[in-house]
């Protein structure tokens, strides 16, 4: 792979996200679970495959990328324990909607802004040795949040590939441009220590 980043970066980090978003997730839609069970599983596996497909295309772009799958999968669960398990700091966690099966669309909003807030925080971590690195805290919580439109689509359509495929897409195309601008900005120099 070329070490290069255009529109062919842009398209390969957007397939790699539908797909990493969208291969694992697609197996827990099924009848058993209820519905809050079924987003939570499916964040998991979300945070899984996009943590890997993200790890194979950032291979060889910058020092130390060999951190962003566990510093992804951190940010994931930091994000869904404060979610699921510290509903204090979301006021209503999945009030119903007008369809009895479904959330509502601004808790979802809240929610993925939420976890998409604690997974730049922590990607940042690697990426704050670039000029613009900082971009990065502001398209990882814009690009989750947004990806509930996706998400929300194809609870609506009772679809789970049409779902993970739409909120993989969002998601992808955000931040494939937010990669990119990133590491085509120069890197910022560590002052010498004065002795």
């Amino acid at each position: 792979m070329s070490k290069r980043v255009g529109r062919s970066f842009w398209w390969l980090w957007l397939v790699a996200n539908v797909v990493g978003n969208t291969l694992l997730s697609s197996f827990i839609w099924e009848d058993p679970y209820d519905l809050r069970s079924r987003i939570f599983l499916n964040e998991i596996l979300h945070g899984v495959g996009i943590s890997i497909a993200q790890s194979v295309m950032l291979r060889g772009r910058f020092t130390k990328e060999g951190w962003w799958l566990p510093l992804t999968l951190l940010g994931w669960s930091v994000g869904l324990i404060i979610i699921f398990f510290m509903p204090f700091f979301v006021p209503s966690l999945f009030p119903r909607s007008q369809s009895p099966n479904l959330p509502m669309l601004s808790s979802l909003l809240v929610d993925f802004a939420i976890i998409g807030t604690s997974v730049g925080v922590c990607q940042w971590q690697l990426l704050k040795s670039f000029r613009v690195g900082g971009l990065w805290l502001f398209a990882s919580a814009i690009a989750l949040s947004l990806s509930a439109f996706g998400l929300y689509l194809g609870y609506m359509a009772g679809s789970t590939i049409l779902a993970n495929t739409l909120q993989g897409t969002i998601y992808g195309a955000i931040t494939g441009f937010a990669v990119i601008k990133i590491l085509r900005s120069p890197k910022i120099l560590s002052k010498p220590k004065k002795e």
